[in-house]
């Protein structure tokens, strides 16, 4: 079999499995509203036929759409409390899914992103966070099918939040960081000539003017139009993004970019980016980031630095007038902040009027510091492999239950360091400076290439202090929720690789064989010992099991919470399953069930009802019921083996019924059985 066969046929495999993902995905994760979903499906069919015709075209539509979208399902009442796949993951998962079918069409040997030194750790990333996420998601799916027949709603931690929940934050978190990395390494190879970089950065401006237009109308209109509650009430605006500070880390990262966009390019283009600037520090803030703010500051500090450094015109003058405009910015920024009528102004002053009433560190950094305990804790107690990926805002109410604190509110850790340190170990942190590092490097290396006089050296500097501004913003913030923020990070690295390629003399290009031998088989090893150490750890210390018995969980889950009827009796109804914690006092157990679905009579509801012990260890079959009629029964159970022991009572339904579909009532439950009290006897009968 050659080459190109065995390319196509891997790549076939891929797609198989990538489509199966998907559409599970899709219908696990994405609201399924019909008048939300015509809205999506719009952009994600265009994204997803432009990269099957043409690559480029979707990752052009795809860089002109993904900072505009996000916001969309807030349009149709779908906000951060019902939880949902953000709109620019669902986007970049269309276009990926079309990406792959072009390549089975049009296949093509494998390039470098310009130099081949990133793909390194980012290989080695990429292994231990999908081996993080499949054996944490295998955790928080408590072994399914070794342990348990499915996955059922276990309580995970002291908030009681469910399985599902955790998962949601595996899958999330994971693809936070994999297609991050995939949307930079497709990027990175398209990005081969100036034509094509230019037309990404005309339609990336494009999206930014029509997100800013509509902050206006938030602003002066209806701060309530794409916006949630939350940040309406804080009086925050989030423009088309996820919420003010994914928009005001774009900002801060775009705006040396368009400010280098001003030196280059045709004359349109500098004066469409003039108007950018403008508009961005206009709107800026009404945002309310301090993160954002500061991470501005600094690029627009170091964008002055670099073209000190080296000017983009042979005469003076150019370089003159850049770091005059670049210093009069800095000077309008801080003027627009001390404002007083502008939201960071207020946030500022309140935060300084607090500091100087009583100073301290965790004041100073709103809180965070006590995420930061929080993942020191995590990382030192699994040093290698942290707690698993998407685990840190699953279990920091474990931790602060541990240290006898209250916990106000579950966050991300608040510091991406952090974050990786607790949910991937050190070995994880070791590959995000070994990333970083390559990345300066590869800033330092498209720096000295570019030559003296040309102006291409202005938009060089540009993504330079926008990815700066995003190591600033990342001491304060992770973005794990926000995808269009890490899309942007990555297209900016990716203009700095693209510069280095295009500005790359012959002598300078890197050897085509990318891994050695020794590589891949220390990387292999690597990665086998990371999963190794996280698999015995998710099934000992980390497991279900250890979490329900050391924090005290009451494992009631599938079912819903307690209701009376009109003569009082007090019942829970399951949904397809509902386990209940019980300890069996006396050998007799009594059970009251009521089936309520309203073609009970012509379909009878079958129920199963199992004692559940050690964890999931040992399944007993109780009864198998058939309800045939709306009404309460009465059903006993002998069960003097389990006498004194604390088991789970597992009932499932053979099927469920919607009082809002069937009747329109407003009650959208899917019901099983209302499980009525249980109670406890000596012995069977009167």
């Amino acid at each position: 079999m050659n080459k190109n066969k065995r390319h196509r046929l891997l790549l076939g495999f891929t797609l198989l499995l990538y489509v199966g993902g998907f559409t599970l995905f899709y219908s696990r994760y994405v609201p399924l509203l019909k008048s939300f979903q015509i809205a999506l499906v719009v952009p994600l069919l265009i994204n997803f036929i432009l990269a099957c015709l043409k690559k480029e075209w979707g990752i052009l539509f795809f860089v002109g759409a993904f900072p505009l979208i996000n916001n969309l399902p807030y349009m149709f009442g779908i906000f951060e409390t019902s939880p949902h796949a953000p709109t620019a993951l669902v986007l970049f998962l269309a276009f990926f899914l079309g990406y792959l079918i072009n390549q089975m069409i049009h296949p093509a040997e494998a390039e470098s992103p310009g130099n081949p030194d990133i793909l390194k750790p980012l290989l080695l990333y990429s292994g231990v966070i999908a081996a993080s996420g499949i054996i944490t998601f295998i955790k928080y799916a408590n072994f399914t099918p070794l342990l348990s027949d499915r996955i059922y709603e276990l309580i995970v931690n002291t908030n009681m939040v469910t399985a599902g929940g955790a998962l949601m934050s595996v899958v999330f978190n994971s693809l936070n960081y994999l297609t991050g990395f995939l949307f930079f390494f497709i990027l990175a190879k398209s990005l081969k000539t100036r034509e094509f970089l230019n037309a990404a950065l005309v339609l990336l401006s494009l999206s930014t003017f029509i997100a800013l237009v509509f902050s206006l109308v938030q602003k002066f209109l209806s701060l309530s139009l794409g916006n949630t509650p939350h940040w309406i009430n804080a009086q925050q605006i989030n423009a088309t993004f996820k919420d003010p500070n994914s928009f005001g880390v774009f900002l801060s990262s775009c705006l040396p970019l368009f400010l280098g966009l001003a030196f280059f390019g045709s004359k349109a283009m500098r004066l469409f980016s003039s108007v950018l600037i403008v508009f961005s520090l206009f709107v800026f803030p009404s945002i309310g980031s301090r993160s954002a703010f500061l991470g501005l500051i600094t690029a627009f500090g170091l964008f002055f630095l670099l073209t000190f450094l080296k000017g983009g015109f042979v005469r003076k003058k150019g370089t003159h007038l850049a770091v005059i405009l670049t210093i009069a910015l800095v000077v309008i920024v801080v003027a627009a902040v001390l404002f007083r009528n502008t939201k960071l102004y207020s946030r500022l002053s309140s935060n300084v009027k607090d500091l100087r009433t009583n100073f301290s560190v965790n004041l100073l950094f709103s809180g965070k510091p006590g995420f930061w305990s929080v993942a020191s804790r995590m990382a030192g107690s699994y040093p290698l492999t942290g707690v698993g990926i998407g685990g840190f805002i699953v279990e920091l109410p474990n931790y602060y239950k541990l240290k006898g604190l209250p916990l106000d509110q579950t966050d991300a850790a608040e510091n991406y360091l952090f974050q990786v340190w607790s949910e991937l170990g050190l070995l994880g942190l070791l590959l995000v400076f070994w990333l970083f590092v390559t990345i300066i490097k590869e800033m330092r290396k498209s720096f000295s290439r570019i030559p003296r006089g040309d102006k291409s050296i202005f938009l060089l500097n540009g993504a330079i202090a926008g990815v700066v501004s995003f190591f600033v913003n990342f001491q304060f913030h992770t973005y794990i929720g926000s995808y269009e923020a890490k899309y942007m990070f990555w297209f900016l690295v990716g203009i700095i690789f693209a510069l280095g390629r295009i500005y790359q003399k012959p002598e300078e290009e890197e050897e085509k064989n990318l891994f050695s031998i020794k590589f891949k088989i220390a990387g292999a090893i690597l990665i086998l010992t990371f999963a190794s150490v996280h698999l015995w750890n998710s099934a000992h210390s980390l497991s279900l099991k250890t979490s329900t018995a050391r924090y005290g969980l009451q494992q009631d889950f599938g079912v819903d919470k307690l209701e009376k009827t009109d003569d009082g009796r007090e019942f829970r109804w399951t949904r397809s399953y509902g386990g209940l914690t019980l300890k069996v006092e006396k050998p007799v157990m009594e059970i009251s069930l009521l089936a309520s679905h309203p073609d009970i009579r012509k379909n009878p509801v079958r129920v199963k009802i199992y004692i559940v012990k050690g964890f999931f260890k040992e399944k007993k079959l109780l009864a198998e019921l058939t309800l045939k009629y709306s009404i309460w029964e009465k059903y006993e159970f002998s069960i003097p083996e389990d006498l004194n022991q604390t088991v789970i009572l597992l009932i499932k339904v053979s099927r469920t019924w919607n009082p809002l579909k069937t009747f329109g009532t407003p009650d959208p439950r899917n019901l099983g059985v209302a499980v009525g009290p249980i109670q406890f006897k000596d012995k069977s009968g009167p």
